[in-house]
């Protein structure tokens, strides 16, 4: 914190005042670099979309935002504050989009009418963030591409494109 505000030309009071803790000054840096990453691809099928936000989670994952979040998540467990905030301002507004599109997808007969979004989009993203944290095998677009595929193939209907 000491070095950020040096760099930023305020005094460290002044950074406590809107980020009590450098998690929480990481968190904002992060929503505000990322925020406009958040893509809402209407123009593909509800797959094809899926298929994006893994890609880009993936690549992200393995750069340096990656450490990133490895590192807040970390942070919160000993701080559930922390965790509960990079839920609401970086998951929450992903996932979200996510399952709007799958229902979506849904809705036009894309996915069966049996498809769960919620539950669809948690396992696939949560077999991501497994593979993340506890790197338990490479996490590579092979890797995202193969999960999308065994997750997603019970779930198409006979009038998907994909």
């Amino acid at each position: 914190m000491e070095e950020v505000a040096k760099r930023a030309k305020v005094g460290k009071p002044t950074l406590y005042k809107w980020w009590p803790t450098k998690a929480t000054l990481v968190l904002a840096m992060l929503c505000e670099r990322m925020a406009p990453n958040l893509e809402k691809p209407t123009a593909l099928t509800a797959e094809e979309s899926l298929r994006l936000r893994v890609r880009r989670l993936i690549d992200a994952f393995n750069g340096p935002f990656g450490k990133i979040v490895a590192g807040l998540i970390a942070e919160g467990q000993s701080e559930p504050a922390i965790l509960r905030e990079f839920f609401d301002r970086w998951v929450s507004p992903r996932r979200n989009a996510t399952i709007a599109d799958l229902q979506r997808g849904k809705n036009a007969g894309e996915l069966r009418s049996q498809t769960e979004p919620e539950l669809l989009n948690d396992t696939i993203f949560g077999a991501i963030y497994y593979r993340f944290l506890l790197r338990s095998g490479p996490l590579t677009r092979r890797f995202g591409e193969e999960l999308v595929e065994q997750v997603i193939r019970g779930h198409r209907s006979g009038n998907s494109r994909s």
